[in-house]
């Protein structure tokens, strides 16, 4: 399998492993249980930049003991302010 050449970079297409909801859960949960809590998850990166990935938010958060709103529309508001938090603290480091 190769990586596909973008415009952007690389992406990695079929080479990458498929992963269940379950496994995207486990693996973006191991991410972010050392997240502070007065952090945004770094999970919301992902979230916000695939609108199929925010069930898999909603369990991570759930995971993590954390509420997120159940209207997707509150959610995806919450998700553009947490990935600004990200990028600012990331981009401080």
């Amino acid at each position: 399998m190769t990586a596909t050449a973008t415009t952007g970079g690389q992406q990695l297409g079929s080479a990458r492993p498929h992963m269940t909801l379950a496994d995207r859960v486990e693996v973006l949960t191991l991410v972010d249980r050392a997240t502070p809590a007065d952090q945004a998850l770094l999970s919301s990166l992902v979230a916000a930049g695939d609108p199929d990935m925010t069930t898999s938010y909603r369990k991570v958060a759930g995971a993590l003991g954390l509420d997120v709103p159940a209207d997707d529309n509150d959610l995806r508001d919450i998700l553009e302010a947490d990935v600004q938090q990200v990028h600012h603290h990331w981009h401080r480091q």
